[in-house]
């Protein structure tokens, strides 16, 4: 998200040395609060309006890798070339402990400062009378939203991780903790978004001609329930899931863009209609365009992101999504889905979407899919299908109900950072019952060589998740890697 303009680049920088004062390095460690710093700055509503931005600029730290592991591993698009050589490595299933990106730290982080700005806005609700119970409300629920969505991408890529909830302050903090079971911490995300829906505000920001990112870029209930409906159908609660897209649904705020207008998603994007929560960028600010421009797919040069052979298998050449002849990555290159006019240097403002209302959609069509409801699950497929212009017949089984669901979300979010979480959560129902689905994926994408090693790897599904980094195994010794990296 971007700085948002009310918030003081003064007291912004202070917070952050506050942050980065530590007597320790750790990733869990929000440094112990310097005194002056603390009676300073933690007294008025402008100093919670910059912790805020500080937690959403950290969370949109993590944003391009986020986009990155969604897409590494799996089948739509491939990654390559100069300091792309540590992601192949690990798109290859050539994945160690000392490999550069694999790195938690900005999600921590971002999860740092949300439990830091929850533990410090009590002070300031005493201190300044018109930072009211209702802008706390709001932040808190901002920031439960942060945090939640943090642990959401930590336990679908490592899987067990430390549950951190309270801030680092004082060096007496407890420092080196020790994971939590995936459970453990699904359920504490649930909670949170639980309390968070309630707090958090609802069409404030909508068509706010002032500050026309905040409805999509900040958190709301809106989005807060998205990601609760994602969380539930990860944890195979498929009526609570149903329940929370059924809830989006029933507001009447959002649908999807029509065909004509599809392309709007992508450039200006903020869709009126479709969008619930995006990452903001800007490139007329400095430092605010989207990393995906210089490292990935720059305006000019050689593109680091590419699209796999799948998508030709997968795509209808009529399909709306394929963008004419331009292919799916012209959303992040082009003015509009037909031209061949790409964008410029000056126009590296696309933002990372992470869910809109076409999601709600697909969710709803795969947990009704889980509670045989083939007949509501072919509807809903068949709304996104429509759209792109492209026929359905339905699917009687739920196997290939299954499928059609899967490959449907496959090309309605190609390359938007969904497809491996996507393929993970459908290998691992019911106790990893379609696992085959992964291996079947890994193996197809290895010559006949790899294939003999990879063999005896794959089965083991503790190698579909990332290993801790090296450096914080050395750190914290309550720490236990991935039994399959111990090998």
């Amino acid at each position: 998200m971007r700085k948002y303009n009310i918030y003081n680049p003064v007291i912004y920088t202070i917070l952050l040395l506050a942050f980065t004062l530590s007597s320790c390095s750790n990733w869990l460690t929000i440094a112990p609060e310097n005194n002056l710093i603390k009676s300073k700055f933690w007294t008025k509503t402008e100093d919670v309006n910059s912790a805020l931005a500080a937690t959403y600029d950290a969370f949109r730290s993590a944003g391009l890798e986020s986009f990155i592991w969604g897409e590494l591993r799996a089948d739509m698009a491939t990654f390559g070339g100069g300091s792309f050589s540590d992601y192949a490595r690990i798109a290859g299933s050539d994945i160690s402990s000392t490999n550069s990106k694999i790195s938690w730290d900005n999600y921590y982080k971002s999860i740092n400062l949300a439990n830091t700005l929850m533990y410090y806005d009590k002070q300031v609700l005493l201190k300044d009378k018109t930072f009211t119970p209702k802008m706390k409300d709001a932040v808190d629920a901002e920031a439960l939203f942060i945090r939640s969505l943090s642990y959401f991408y930590l336990v679908r890529l490592w899987k067990d991780v430390p549950l951190v909830i309270e801030p680092s302050l004082s060096d007496t903090s407890n420092l080196y903790m020790k994971k939590s079971p995936e459970n453990v911490v699904i359920d504490q995300v649930i909670k949170d978004l639980l309390n968070a829906k309630d707090l958090a505000t609802t069409t404030q920001y909508r068509g706010d001609v002032n500050h026309p990112g905040y409805f999509n870029g900040r958190a709301n209930k809106y989005s807060i329930m998205a990601l609760l409906a994602d969380v539930y159908l990860w944890d195979q609660q498929y009526q609570k899931s149903i329940d929370y897209c059924d809830s989006i649904t029933n507001t009447g705020l959002f649908s999807l863009e029509s065909s004509s207008t599809w392309f709007n998603l992508y450039n200006p994007g903020n869709s009126p209609v479709e969008a619930i929560f995006e990452l903001q960028y800007n490139d007329d600010l400095e430092n605010q365009e989207n990393p995906i421009y210089y490292e990935l797919i720059p305006t000019s040069g050689t593109a680091n992101l590419k699209l796999s052979k799948n998508v030709a298998i997968i795509f209808n050449k009529e399909d709306l999504r394929l963008c004419d002849a331009n292919t799916p990555i012209w959303k992040y290159k082009g003015l509009d889905i037909s031209s061949t006019v790409g964008r410029n240097g000056n126009q590296r403002s696309g933002h990372f979407i992470y869910y809109r209302y076409a999601d709600i959609i697909l969710m709803k069509a795969e947990a009704e899919t889980e509670l045989n409801n083939f007949g509501e699950a072919n509807s809903l497929v068949r709304e996104t299908l429509d759209r792109a212009g492209m026929s359905f017949e339905d699917v009687a089984s739920k196997e290939n109900m299954r499928k059609a669901v899967l490959d449907e979300r496959a090309r309605e979010f190609v390359i938007e950072g969904k497809r491996w979480f996507d393929l993970l959560r459908a290998a691992k129902r019911n106790h990893f019952e379609n696992k085959q689905l992964i291996i079947d994926m890994i193996l197809s994408g290895a010559d006949i060589k790899q294939q003999a090693v990879l063999r005896t790897k794959v089965y083991d599904t503790l190698s579909y998740y990332l290993p801790i980094p090296e450096h914080d195994i050395i750190y914290n010794q309550n720490l236990v890697q991935n039994s399959f990296y111990n090998r």
